[in-house]
């Protein structure tokens, strides 16, 4: 992944931005409180599984930096603070945006008695929840109040963002959300949202062309009466979605809920799940899949030398039964198991087995009633510098109504890795083998892979090199065969320059070569960049 450096500047009173200002406006007009505001910059953890921690929610915390929860109460004082952070690509020939900062973010902040109020400008990331708002980014801006006393809390945030669904000013996103939390995040409450346009003009329909538009309100309940024994999660969201605003048609308006239970006992870990999301139901982003209801219940327990996961879930489509439609059912069972008792050598295997068939078929549908079994394995050996991987797997998917197999998949890889102190060297070998019933037809893929990454010159050159060989065959003389190759290179000339930003001079080389068999056509790229990253000057 490219590194990247971070410049921060403290601005200094005589050197605040017109936000900044803004934010000391908005505060100084804001009513003290008697008591003193109070939050935990910490974000709930992820969970991993099969180790038992703490339960999370599926929604992120508004994360506004303030004192701690249990924090004892103190001579309330006011405080203003104005940040600018700008992030460079420390390898700009991966970047079109070879001069600019890759990130710019410039934060103000005032805490007052019993509040806290933040404004951001420049490059925001926005989370909500899977339902409503997921990983977005774009550039914009976000203001947020905080105000809370005694393990209570209140916050309110804004957004406006462009870019964050489409590259482009035209493509609009902003949203609002409120959350208040009760008893050192107990019970909490949180109501959103999310409104977004993009415009059709790109897509040739001008100058008739409307946008795309759609909104989305969700409300968030969490209980967590036993702290890290028993947590309850529910979610009602409510979608309105217009693929043309220009069209007199209707928009689309559906719903969607979910409701999860999770906790620990003991060295276990246990979580159970129910979900429904409409056929209507659609969002500006990426959102969950449509038609779809079910649930799922997991168990994971973590022993000394031993880690067992078992997932159990069932899932159907057609949830508003259309006649002209038929319903599948999807039912699948998941066990994963760790060995751990060689450090040297960990063991990992997985069983897993799927159902899926049909019912209600209408006039022209035959039924169906497939039985799916898939087992894999690996292993790793770690002797001093050397990491030998290997993977394994066979799969088997059999329709149960002829009787027969239809489809058979087997794989093995070698994964070896060895890391010294300047380089670190990662050959790997795949093979595997599928056969079609059905169709009749078995397809072979053979690769073949190495990479070495590390520095020279005291750590002052960073290269990356990789090449591989990839023939893919379905028959005498069919298939097709990949060759490829990577270069990568970066040296600073720091020493050369006197700039504030250290200019590097990077070379990238590429080569993809591809020889299809079937057609008895080759085709050969080649693309070689030399970038010369100088900054600004003094």
């Amino acid at each position: 992944m490219p590194k990247t450096s971070l410049r921060k500047m403290i601005l200094r009173p005589g050197r605040f931005p017109a936000g900044a200002f803004f934010v000391l406006l908005a505060a100084y007009l804001a009513a003290p409180l008697s008591a003193c505001a109070s939050y935990s910059d910490a974000v709930p953890p992820l969970l991993a599984l099969p180790q038992p921690v703490a339960p999370a929610p599926d929604f992120v915390p508004l994360p506004i930096p303030g004192l701690a929860l249990g924090a004892p109460p103190v001579v309330p004082t006011s405080s203003f603070r104005s940040e600018f952070q700008a992030e460079y690509p420390s390898k700009p020939w991966l970047n079109d945006r070879q001069n600019r900062p890759s990130f710019v973010l410039q934060r103000g902040e005032y805490g007052g008695s019993g509040f806290k109020v933040l404004a951001e400008m420049g490059d925001l990331h926005l989370t909500e929840t899977g339902n409503t708002l997921l990983d977005a980014r774009g550039r914009g801006g976000r203001f947020s109040l905080l105000t809370g006393s005694a393990g209570n809390r209140a916050t309110f945030k804004t957004f406006a963002a462009s870019g964050a669904l489409h590259p482009g000013p035209e493509d609009t996103l902003v949203g609002a959300t409120g959350e208040l939390s009760l008893l050192d995040d107990s019970a909490l409450f949180k109501t959103i949202f999310v409104s977004g346009r993009s415009s059709l003009d790109r897509e040739g329909r001008w100058p008739t062309a409307g946008a795309k538009r759609g909104d989305v309100v969700g409300f968030v309940a969490r209980l967590e009466p036993v702290r890290g024994k028993l947590a309850a999660e529910a979610e009602y969201d409510y979608s309105v979605y217009d693929a043309n605003t220009a069209d007199p048609g209707s928009a689309l308006r559906d719903s969607a809920c979910r409701f999860k239970m999770t906790g620990d006992w003991g060295r276990s870990r246990y979580m159970a799940l129910y979900e429904r999301t409409g056929p209507r139901y659609r969002l500006m982003g990426d959102g969950p899949e449509r038609d779809r209801e079910g649930g799922s219940f997991g168990v994971a327990t973590a022993l000394e030398l031993h880690d067992l996961d078992v997932r159990l879930s069932r899932y159907n489509d057609n949830t508003e039964r259309d006649p002209l439609n038929p319903r599948l059912y999807r039912y699948e069972g998941v066990v994963d198991y760790k060995f751990k008792g060689f450090k040297t050598l960990p063991l990992a295997l997985q069983y897993r087995k799927t159902f899926i068939d049909s019912t209600k078929e209408p006039v022209g549908y035959a039924p169906k009633d497939v039985a799916e079994d898939a087992v894999s394995g690996q292993a790793n050996l770690l002797a001093g510098r050397w990491d030998l991987g290997l993977r394994g797997g066979v799969t088997q998917r059999t329709d149960r109504i002829k009787q027969q197999r239809e489809l058979s998949t087997a794989s093995v890889g070698f994964f070896p890795k060895f890391s010294a102190a300047n380089f670190t060297l990662f050959p790997d070998l795949y093979m595997k083998r599928t056969n079609d019933y059905a169709a009749d037809q078995r397809t072979d893929q053979y690769a073949v892979n190495l990479g070495v990454t590390g520095n020279l010159l005291e750590k002052r050159l960073d290269y990356e090199v990789k090449g591989g060989f990839k023939r893919e065959s379905t028959g005498v003389g069919t298939g097709r065969e990949v060759l490829g190759a990577k270069v990568k290179a970066l040296y600073p000339l720091a020493g050369l320059f006197k700039w504030t930003r250290s200019p590097s001079l990077g070379i990238k080389g590429e080569f993809n070569g591809i020889n299809n068999l079937t057609e008895d056509r080759r085709e050969n790229d080649f693309s070689l960049l030399i970038s010369l990253d100088g900054g600004s000057f003094l």
